[in-house]
């Protein structure tokens, strides 16, 4: 799977019955989350091979009450479990311009191979948006381990200057804490 679809619903925004709560069928696979936290805040997460339909479009989401984002696979690290991963978190974020080749850089040389060797972080996958969506970049950590990235060896894994600086030049970022719904 390559590319990759969200639809974000926020309230008592919904798509109806008729989509399935999760599925692997045609090249497409389709996952529901719900955002970890006070607000009624879910997640659709379609994944397509390259040449298939990309899911859902902004018309198939019922005014105001979500946003649709479309991306291309730039990067993935680790394993691939056979069933989704209880929980996901996401990063979805914009990087100023003059500093994309070493954001790149940052996250396929450092920063995605230490965090996926952390207990709990399965793997990591790297996502730029088609267009000019923004946030443009998006981050999904794989977790079988919700605090994993607090745990000793995640909070190793993150602590770098490299690291730091990057984080600082992060805008218009969103961090969500996803639980796979079955």
């Amino acid at each position: 799977m390559n590319r990759l679809t969200t639809v974000w619903l926020n309230g008592a925004g919904s798509l109806g019955t008729s989509r399935p709560n999760s599925a692997v069928s045609h090249g497409r696979s389709v996952h529901h989350y719900r955002v970890d936290g006070p607000a009624d805040e879910r997640l659709i997460w379609i994944e397509t091979g390259a040449g298939q339909n990309r899911g859902w479009s902004q018309a198939d989401v019922p005014p105001a009450a979500g946003e649709v984002f479309s991306f291309d696979l730039a990067r993935d690290v680790g394993v691939k479990l056979k069933t989704p991963a209880p929980w996901l978190y996401i990063v979805h974020t914009d990087i100023p311009a003059d500093v994309v080749a070493d954001y790149n850089a940052w996250y396929d040389e450092e920063h995605l191979p230490r965090l996926v060797g952390v207990p709990g972080i399965e793997r990591a996958r790297r996502y730029v948006a088609h267009g000019d969506l923004s946030p443009r970049y998006l981050t999904a950590y794989d977790l079988t381990i919700k605090d994993a990235f607090e745990s000793p060896a995640g909070l190793v894994a993150r602590k770098t200057p490299w690291t730091e600086r990057m984080r600082s030049l992060f805008q218009n970022t969103r961090r969500k804490m996803c639980a796979l719904q079955q």
